[in-house]
């Protein structure tokens, strides 16, 4: 029981990372495309950049959240677990 907790704290957190970096990845498009672009097409753009941001800090507290639990966990369990994640 106490390894499936450990592996599933490290889904979690990679889970949470893969959502992170697929977000930050359209931000950054988002942003070059904003730049070479009108008036108009920039201010819509900034909205959806402004969208994705605020899911990103959600996201971001649910992984430092997750990471506490993780921490939690390990000084509970000093001989933690061995898996692929290690």
């Amino acid at each position: 029981m106490l390894q499936s907790d450990y592996e599933l704290i490290i889904q979690k957190i990679q889970n949470l990372t893969r959502q992170i970096r697929a977000i930050d990845d359209r931000i950054g498009a988002l942003q070059a495309e904003a730049i070479g672009s009108d008036i108009a097409l920039y201010f819509i753009e900034q909205r959806e950049i402004d969208r994705l941001l605020r899911v990103q800090r959600a996201l971001q507290d649910k992984w430092n959240t997750a990471m506490n639990e993780l921490a939690i966990y390990l000084s509970l369990n000093p001989a933690r677990p061995r898996t692929d994640a290690s």
